[in-house]
């Protein structure tokens, strides 16, 4: 995932666990407060074997290192702020929120190469008649889940920035998984399943979603309506996920953590196993902050706040009008 953003991955069978022939049971190893405790969004089976990996990784290299799943972005990032986390491996949102929280405070220790420049299109019916941004306008607009970056925030953040008269239009959120930030892509998916079959006019979806719907045939196929990108959208790339710190981390920890990832090297079998599963093409970058500035400029206007409201809802939105799905 793979890829950035929406990882969407196969899942993976894990091998079961033996069975001790005696009643006594060897002692747990439970951890200590040398391990790095990392924190990071159970969106699919696969991120157990993802993380895994990682930790057998670190341990081989001499670094204690485990790691906790969490179900929302929300509740990860208001883990590393009480201190129970060391490390949230976050999203473009979670980042962002996480430097709002801690006014800006927050260490950010790297990425992805994948993470770099993130794209998102705005997706249209061929016989919709839309040729430009505000054709737009008086339209059905299908967007995916409302805490995506990708789906919804950045992308609809661009579209009022360039005047589009949201009030005209009728918008539908797709919330699938809603707290994981559009990690599964399945809000995207269901757009370009809805936009097939004409109920919408318009819709956004990740550059990376679109280009694997048309690889595997699930759009244009010639079963329903066709689709096209909308070229006059340019919606601002922006980077996607980061590891995340306090500045109160401890300087051994922060080292260690650094130094052993950086150190996975893509040309060594055991290490590229691990990074391909993460979509990792070649490297772990070291942070990039200038691309999370569309991010930031999206949730200027959001409160500053633990568990933030949805930024669209019925007593609260510029749409003509507003469904959630």
């Amino acid at each position: 995932q793979t890829s950035p953003g929406p990882r969407v991955p196969s899942s993976r069978q894990r091998g079961a666990m033996g069975t001790s022939s005696s009643c006594s049971q060897a002692p747990v190893a439970l951890p200590t407060s040398r391990a790095i405790l990392l924190g990071c969004i159970d969106y699919t089976d696969q991120i157990r074997s993802i993380w895994a990996g990682l930790s057998e990784y670190f341990s081989k290299s001499g670094v204690d290192f485990d790691f906790v799943l969490f179900t929302n972005y929300d509740r990860q990032v208001e883990a590393l702020l009480s201190g129970f986390l060391d490390i949230a491996w976050n999203g473009p949102v979670a980042h962002v929120r996480t430097q709002k929280r801690t006014n800006g405070a927050s260490l950010s220790l790297g990425m992805r190469d994948v993470d770099c420049g993130f794209v998102t299109k705005i997706v249209v019916r061929k016989n919709a008649n839309i040729r430009s941004l505000h054709d737009l306008e008086d339209k059905r607009f299908a967007a995916g889940t409302r805490d995506s970056p990708q789906a919804c925030i950045v992308p609809m953040h661009y579209l009022q920035s360039q005047g589009v008269v949201l009030k005209s239009m009728s918008v539908t959120f797709f919330d699938r998984d809603y707290g994981k930030h559009g990690d599964t892509a399945l809000g995207e998916i269901e757009v370009m399943n809805e936009l097939t079959k004409g109920n919408f006019d318009a819709g956004i979806v990740s550059d990376m979603m679109w280009q694997r719907a048309i690889a595997s045939g699930d759009v244009n196929t010639g079963d329903g309506e066709e689709l096209e990108i909308l070229e006059e959208a340019k919606v601002p790339p922006f980077n996607h996920c980061q590891f995340d710190a306090l500045p109160t981390l401890d300087p051994k920890k922060r080292q260690d953590f650094e130094t052993v990832l950086f150190k996975m090297d893509y040309s060594k079998p055991e290490d590229r196993h691990i990074m391909q599963l993460e979509g990792i093409r070649q490297k772990w970058e070291r942070p990039q902050e200038d691309g999370y500035q569309p991010v930031r400029d999206a949730l200027a206007d959001e409160p500053n706040v633990a568990f933030p409201p949805p930024m669209y809802r019925d007593e609260a939105n510029p749409f003509k009008q507003l469904t959630v799905k």
